[in-house]
């Protein structure tokens, strides 16, 4: 009689033979299909740390696969014994400046690096070892947020544009009503002349500008407040007018310059940043909006639904131009190092409270769209401190501008919904902005962070398995 023991490891053979023959048959099949090839996109509107997490995520994968404890999730999908990543250039697009940033991060003192401010990208190619080998190229790719706001000039003309965002900028109680009106007032004071487009246009510019000093994040278009490299050869963008003016020079005049915008800007800026990628990953700093208070949480809600409407996936294939082939994105709270461990699940909540009721429900049903909460580079660490004769949570670090010296300092709880205006703490949420840490220990090692590695996995895990 066949003993048990030696039949059970054959059979245990003979399934491992059979299943290394068809990963390796599954892989020969991706890799004919570009699906050893990823491309992934990384965007976030303006404060969301999208630089810092650009650099971290590209440093992690250069040095994760030597120190795989600093990235157990990722390393633990990957398996032994782990991975190497080489860095290239990306063809066609301007080099993301991680080595610029690495070295002010690991300088004494340390220093965030300045955001960046147009595309940029790289290219990094991981490689698994043997006994399971696999070879799988990431392009990379840097962008404003701020881009994808001027997306809907593709499916509206001038008039439903306008109409649009002036319905956001004038609605009551909102951070920009009363400049609005004053702003509207110059335009209806030129509505004859053509040629004072450009002077419209510029002091629209400087009100959008002030008003993102002032919070708000949904404000289009979205290139006077981040202009591309090659601002001075592409057309101008437009200013809206109200529907009153129609028939006016002026309204003429800037429906001219929205169609030009549309077809030399926005349309090639979907074919380089949106239609091409695979992964999309959207930065969202929701503790800073909510900090800001009511309206500006608001305003940064429908700014992030706004975005999310260049990925979503496609309904009606080759006839709806503005859907792209992504098929995950991650939406991410990001500087969650700005409140105690214990609001992590309150800030996850927070963020996806905002698809509730939307048409979102099927993407984040398949997975397709998930939300998390994460800090690139972990800047500061969990405390405690005596208040009101009890123990509270709290954080132990540098405060931005400070001379380097620790404080212990209890951050606001973090509502799991967001709380109508009336029920807004009378002293509003209070958060406060950390300088690094000291860094120089990880020039060859991933930077301490929270989440990274999955959000590593949901981007690129499924290629490396």
């Amino acid at each position: 009689m066949a003993d048990p023991f030696a039949v059970a490891h054959e059979l245990r053979r003979v399934v491992g033979w059979v299943g290394a023959r068809a990963r390796s048959a599954r892989r020969a099949a991706e890799a004919a299909l570009g699906r050893d090839h990823l491309r992934i996109a990384i965007t976030g509107l303006s404060g969301a740390g999208k630089t810092v997490f650009t650099t971290s995520l590209i440093h992690a994968l250069r040095h994760g696969g030597a120190h795989p404890a600093a990235l157990p999730l990722f390393a633990g999908t990957l398996g032994a014994p782990g991975w190497t990543t080489r860095i290239e250039t990306l063809p066609g697009v301007p080099a993301f400046p991680y080595a610029e940033n690495l070295a002010g991060l690991v300088a004494d003192p340390p220093s965030w690096p300045a955001p960046t401010r147009a595309s940029c990208g790289v290219r990094l190619i991981l490689e698994t070892a043997a006994p399971s080998p696999r070879r799988v190229t990431l392009d990379i790719v840097d962008y404003p947020g701020e881009w994808l706001l001027d997306l809907d000039m593709l499916e509206f003309d001038y008039a439903a544009w306008s109409a649009r965002v002036l319905a956001r900028l004038q609605a009551p109680g909102g951070l920009a009503a009363e400049a609005t009106g004053t702003w509207l007032g110059q335009a209806l004071a030129v509505a004859g002349d053509a040629a004072a487009a450009e002077t419209v246009v510029a002091a629209y510019g400087a009100m959008l500008a002030r008003l993102r000093a002032a919070g708000m994040l949904h404000l289009a278009p979205g290139r006077l407040l981040v202009p591309p490299g090659d601002a001075s050869a592409a057309p101008p963008p437009p200013a809206p007018l109200p529907a009153a003016l129609a028939g006016a020079a002026l309204h003429a005049a800037m429906a001219a310059r929205h169609a030009a915008y549309r077809d030399g800007v926005v349309l090639p800026f979907h074919a380089r940043h949106v239609a091409p990628f695979d992964r999309q990953i959207v930065l969202f700093d929701v503790i800073g909006a909510l900090g800001r208070g009511p309206a500006a949480l608001a305003d940064a809600r429908g700014a992030l639904l706004a975005a999310l409407e260049a990925f979503r996936y496609r309904r009606v294939p080759l006839l709806d131009r503005v859907r792209a082939r992504i098929d995950r994105v991650l939406v991410a709270a990001t500087k969650i190092d700005h409140v105690t461990t214990g609001q992590y699940l309150n800030a996850r909540a927070l963020i996806e409270e905002i698809f509730v009721g939307t048409d979102w429900a099927a993407p984040m049903a398949r997975g397709r769209l998930r939300f998390d909460v994460l800090a690139a580079i972990r800047a500061t660490e969990d405390g405690w401190i005596r208040r009101d004769g009890a123990q509270r949570a709290a954080l132990r670090g540098v405060l931005a501008g400070d001379a380097g010296a620790l404080r212990t300092l209890v951050p606001s709880d973090v509502p799991p919904a967001a709380p109508r205006a009336a029920d807004w703490p009378a002293g509003g949420f209070v958060y406060a902005d950390f300088a690094p840490p000291e860094l120089s220990g990880h020039r060859e090692r991933p930077f301490p962070g929270i989440n990274l590695d999955k959000a590593l996995d949901h981007l690129v895990g499924d290629r490396l398995r």
